[in-house]
């Protein structure tokens, strides 16, 4: 294995940061790149260490320097938006499988894949179904290489047997026919919300309608009782002019019948005097 200078560590780094924040990071011991991601850049790493020997099951990095170092999270169940490989396919490692099983599961669709170690793995990146960057391919020092990709989706991998090519073509209608029927569930779905915004939209108009009406009535109403106050005044003053009026019609007719009552004690008067006079 050849040894990694700062210009390596410093432009895995630098690749890395391009991506989002949930790093996997394989390799075969421990490595400056996840303790430097996680402290300096604020990455959720996650470490594995590449068995060995290909009967050695794969576990947790144990590479950290004590139980101090609490940057690593557990092992992330979710895909993750970046993964670092560091000299795990230097010597005899099928490199084409291993990126088609990180391919299965292990990644989110547009999550980046930084390779770093002394092979050119550009043809088996781009074999397992990965979009080459455009500055993919770096050299450095010490013939090491560090390749950069993106995953946009498993299906665009090339099959390795005339089975696996069936399989492919199989599982590639299988989601074609998946997709027709989403989309036909989708259109339901759309036209089914248009006609219910619609509904809505008929609803809220009646309601506008029906509310424009009752403040047409109410403002008739309103005038109405404006109308009917104004009159109730106008009785009211014709009653007490009435009043009034009683008031000095029956004081000229208790004027009147004094009046009459003298006229006729005078008449009394008048002819008892005339009597005596003509005795």
């Amino acid at each position: 294995m050849t040894t990694k200078g700062r210009d390596d560590v410093a432009t895995v780094i630098e690749r890395t940061l391009q991506g989002g924040p949930r790093v996997l990071h394989i390799a075969l011991d421990a490595s400056t790149v996840p303790v430097r991601l996680a402290q300096e850049h604020d990455r959720e790493v996650e470490c594995l260490r590449w068995p060995a020997e290909p009967d050695e099951q794969w576990g947790p990095d144990v590479g950290r320097r004590g139980a101090a170092d609490d940057w690593a999270q557990p092992f992330l169940v979710a895909p993750v938006d970046v993964v670092v490989v560091e000299d795990v396919l230097d010597e005899s490692h099928d490199a084409d499988q291993f990126f088609r099983t990180l391919g299965t599961g292990a990644l989110v669709p547009g999550a980046l894949v930084v390779v770093s170690g002394v092979r050119d793995l550009t043809g088996p990146i781009a074999s397992a179904g990965f979009v080459l960057e455009s500055d993919a391919a770096a050299a450095l020092d010490e013939r090491r290489h560090i390749t950069v990709a993106r995953f946009p989706s498993f299906t665009t991998a090339r099959p390795q047997s005339p089975d696996a090519d069936e399989a492919s073509a199989a599982e590639v209608r299988r989601l074609a026919h998946e997709l027709e029927r989403t989309r036909e569930l989708l259109a339901r779905e759309r036209a089914t919300i248009a006609r219910e915004m619609q509904s809505g939209k008929d609803e809220l108009l009646a309601m506008d309608r029906q509310i424009n009406d009752l403040q047409e009535r109410l403002q008739r109403l309103r005038h109405k009782n404006v109308l009917l106050r104004a009159r109730v005044a106008q009785v009211s003053r014709e009653r007490d002019l009435a009043q009034d009026q009683v008031s000095s019609l029956e004081q000229d007719l208790f004027l009147a019948r004094d009046s009459r009552a003298v006229r006729t004690v005078a008449s009394v008067v008048e002819r008892a005097r005339r009597r005596r006079d003509g005795a």
